[in-house]
């Protein structure tokens, strides 16, 4: 007999203390009798003696009881550590089956009768036809083999299941039960991610560690990059010599810790072998996907989609670029075996709709692509729309000049006095740029508001003091305005000190020595920038030279586009399967938000310093959403985008760290019978009879 101990024996020991202890306190409360007071007789002497005479075998009787109530405890915590028959085998294995559920075990191979059928001399259309009604999947290819290998197993083996995809997720503990394991493998879906084959294969080491015979078998088409291959080591790595010995010899092929790949996994003493699915490699689809904004006129854009045949046959392929529902071209193209192909659509107009989309079709008559799942491709580029900006500023050729650049804004311009006039001349602008005027009425949300040197006493942001002749020492790099920009070699005479407040959603721009002089944040529904210098202009002494420099056009272009919320249009796609930093506007602290697939399925992500920790299982859009009063919606859009993927060429042999990996061993036939059963039997038959003799008065 052996124990599989499901769960740890330092935790089952605590838990026999605990029940032990229960039980005898129990017991304790069930001996006290009540208090009765009764007349004093020579009657009940007689009683009383007769009494003492039997108290020794009533006490045995009460003894048995407690005995009785232990006994029963004891056989169902016996039964909590899974007691087996047949386990003793010293050949029983301990098996982790690395079941692939990556993007490229959705690949749908052909049954061997529709290549009989196509090879045999049938028509092109009756094969192609056979063959998507006896397409099979990979990933159900490798559950039969799965549920195959469990039912190999011994009776004194154990198994454990872990999916294996952009992550590595446990499916199961060690357990000989067959059943359950393979409902387990049933409920497997294969995801939208490249597979992370190190980090399932140091999972499984973790898992093996001082197991019997300890065994890792990948159930896999092998479509794994070679760099991945190469992070595996059957070579115990040696850590070097006690300090009064001398250091010995390494072995040949021992590594040392110092010469060791942190990222290695490990598998020294773990038998590792393979089980290969997969059948074809003809595959075309899209392997980039990318959109970019003209910064001299938001309204157009440009497309870039970039393709590749995997197969060692011409492909031919429809290549069709949407806008929403709308086609905006439709191309044919014919890709030669090994052909990376790359499409530019240039000057695109702006719709209404901010999705994107690109398809691949085989043209009617062409092979069939055994994987859709990189033949759709999605990108997110939000409408443009001009932005009418009011500059209220006296004679500031610079300022003007700047603004005037660009063809997406429609520029006004008021002085100072006439906007203190009549503030409701501000009602139809979305961007109001305030240069050294700071009013006591502003325009309400949503028009975002930029302010240069503003007044200590209305500055929407606290002032504390003025810096004389400062220099930026530190940019933040990661926010939408200061993109691009440059500031360690601009002069300024002097600048206004801000105390921004991180819990309010004030973030530090650019500061000199640690004293803020550029903030942003967010207002309500609206979005502000305040600079802490001057501009040159007519009349005014203290100023900067950043109009003469590259940075201000760009800075200026940055806080337009941050006001628009233009400020993520290089990420128009995200990779499934990698974790990403995505900005949340006006988002600050900790936090989560809540994450809706592409599928409809909600889930979670944290937040940290005003960024969400973004993951794609599947391709397509995805939408974020912040909680509070004001919910803040964001959509991304994610793509496969992964070449390694894409190959979905299947490798019948494997070699991981240098070694072949083979196909695993027949296991040890040996008998295996669950015994916790009858234990708990016994135990319900021992909570009977214990029952049965209290009420009689047996026991008590």
């Amino acid at each position: 007999m052996s124990l599989l101990t499901p769960i740890s024996l330092a935790l089952w020991s605590y838990i026999a203390i605990a029940a032990a202890a229960l039980a005898v306190g129990a017991y304790i409360i069930k001996m006290r009798r009540r208090r009765f007071e009764v007349p004093f007789s020579k009657l009940w002497q007689r009683v009383m003696e007769q009494k003492d005479a039997s108290a020794l075998w009533k006490q045995l009787r009460r003894m048995l009881s407690l005995l009785l109530i232990l006994l029963v405890l004891g056989l169902i915590l016996f039964a909590a550590l899974d007691p087996t028959l047949g386990a003793t085998d010293r050949r029983a294995r301990s098996v982790v089956v690395l079941l692939d559920a990556s993007a490229s075990m959705k690949a749908t191979d052909g049954k061997p009768d529709a290549k009989a059928s196509k090879a045999s001399g049938a028509k092109a259309s009756d094969a192609a036809g056979a063959e998507e009604r006896d397409a099979e999947t990979r990933l159900a290819h490798a559950q039969r083999r799965a549920k195959e290998l469990i039912d190999s197993l011994g009776g004194g083996d154990l198994a454990m299941i872990i999916q294996v995809d952009g992550q590595a997720t446990p499916l199961s503990r060690f357990s000989g039960d067959g059943p359950m394991l393979k409902k387990v493998i049933d409920g497997v879906t294969a995801s939208d991610t490249p597979a992370d084959l190190p980090r399932a294969l140091g999972a499984a080491a973790d898992a093996l560690r001082d197991r019997q015979n300890p065994l890792i078998v990948l159930i896999s088409d092998g479509a794994f990059p070679e760099a991945q291959l190469g992070l595996a080591s059957f070579t115990a790595p040696t850590s070097g010599a006690a300090p009064d010995q001398a250091p010995a010899a390494p072995a040949a092929g021992a590594t040392r810790w110092s010469d060791k790949n942190l990222a290695t996994v490990d598998l020294s003493g773990i038998d590792v072998r393979y089980l290969p699915v997969g059948q074809r490699s003809d595959n075309a689809g899209i392997i980039a996907f990318n959109v970019r904004r003209y910064v001299a006129n938001k309204a157009a854009y440009e497309v870039f989609i970039e393709l590749q045949n995997f197969g060692s046959d011409p492909a031919q392929r429809r290549l069709t670029l949407y806008n929403g529902a709308t086609a905006v071209d439709v191309r044919e193209l014919t890709l030669a075996p090994g052909q990376r192909h790359r499409e530019i659509y240039r000057e695109l107009p702006g719709g209404e709709d901010n999705r994107l989309r690109a398809t691949l079709r085989p043209v009617d008559g062409g092979t069939t692509d055994p994987f859709p799942l990189d033949d759709e491709a999605f990108a997110l580029l939000p409408a443009r729309k001009k932005q009418k900006v009011l500059l209220v500023t006296e004679d500031n050729l610079y300022l003007e000049g700047a603004v005037m650049v660009y063809d997406n804004i429609e520029p006004a311009k008021v002085t100072p006095a006439e906007y203190d006039a009549n503030p409701a001349i501000a009602a139809d602008f979305s961007v109001v740029i305030f240069d050294e005027h700071t009013p006591a009425q502003v325009p309400p949300p949503p028009a975002h508001l930029l302010y240069f040197h503003p007044d200590k006493d209305r500055s929407p942001v606290r002032v504390t003091g003025v810096i004389e002749r400062p220099r930026i020492t530190e940019l933040d790099e990661t926010h939408p305005v200061m993109r691009w920009v440059g500031l360690s070699d601009v002069n300024f005479d002097k600048s206004a000190v801000f105390a921004a407040d991180r819990d309010r959603g004030e973030a530090v721009l650019a500061s000199s020595v640690r004293q803020a002089i550029a903030v942003a944040k967010r207002d309500g529904g609206r979005k502000i920038v305040v600079f802490g210098f001057s501009l040159p202009a007519p009349g005014r002494q203290d100023a900067t030279d950043l109009p003469l420099r590259v940075a201000f056009p760009l800075l200026l272009v940055n806080s337009l586009d941050y006001f628009a919320g233009d400020e993520v249009d290089l990420l128009t796609t995200y990779a499934t399967g990698r974790r990403e930093r995505v900005l949340l506007d006006g988002v600050q602290g900790s936090g989560e938000v809540q994450v809706t697939g592409p599928d409809g399925k909600r889930s979670t992500a944290p937040v940290l310093d005003g960024q969400a920790t973004f993951y794609a299982s599947r391709v397509g859009f995805h939408e974020l959403t912040t909680t509070g009063a004001e919910p803040l919606r964001l959509e991304l859009a994610a793509n496969l985008a992964s070449p390694g993927e894409s190959d979905i060429a299947p490798a019948s042999k494997l070699t991981l760290g240098g070694q072949a990996l083979a196909a695993p061993e027949p296991f040890t036939v040996s008998r295996s019978r669950k015994l916790w059963i009858y234990f708990v039997l016994l135990a319900a038959l021992l909570i009977g009879l214990e029952w049965i003799t209290y009420h009689r008065r047996v026991t008590v």
